[in-house]
């Protein structure tokens, strides 16, 4: 009986490691394009979109309800030829986005505040354009090259404790993008 039992659990995850095999195979990488921005005054602007976030199964998870949270890491660079990068500030971002059934919207949460959203493209948009602001260190100087470097992913610590353990083997789920780079004009 325990044999049965072993070869069913085996035909069953196999037969779920095809299927979604098969849907992974079409599904764009998420990535961070667009990185630009400014530096002046003790701070850096820099603007980037996320490309690419949402899969198909996220969206639907998103209209069931599920909230959905993104952290991204921003950090500002002195550039200089032929020797070390020096940092001058960095900052972790977090967005999450959550449909409400009772009042019909998706409530956008950012660090700077709530916002609500009456349809699902809007909140989609608004997940995927960022502007952040970095407190940087030290003296800015006019005409010389700074940089942002961007990395963005898919927090799961928020999600409860069965759709995490059900995520972990999915790797529909798995959004992390690689870093992004831009430079930054001193006005």
């Amino acid at each position: 009986m325990t044999a049965v039992r072993v070869l069913i659990v085996f035909f069953a995850l196999t037969l779920v490691g095809l299927l979604s095999g098969s849907s992974i195979a079409g599904t764009p990488v998420p990535v961070i394009s667009e990185v630009s921005g400014t530096i002046h005054g003790g701070e850096a602007r820099v603007h980037f979109n996320l490309q690419n976030a949402f899969t198909p199964e996220m969206v639907e998870a998103l209209k069931s309800g599920i909230e959905i949270t993104f952290k991204t890491t921003v950090e500002v660079d002195r550039v200089y030829r032929n020797w070390f990068n020096r940092a001058m500030g960095k900052v972790e971002y977090t967005r999450s986005v959550r449909y409400e059934a009772l009042s019909g919207v998706y409530r956008l949460h950012r660090n700077d505040g709530d916002e609500l959203l009456p349809d699902v493209l809007g909140a989609l948009e608004r997940m995927t354009r960022f502007e952040v602001v970095v407190p940087v260190t030290g003296d800015v100087e006019k005409g010389k090259p700074y940089r942002a470097r961007v990395r963005a992913k898919l927090d799961k610590v928020g999600l409860s404790e069965p759709l995490r353990s059900i995520f972990f083997f999915s790797s529909l789920w798995d959004v992390e993008t690689d870093w992004a780079r831009g430079d930054l004009k001193t006005p």
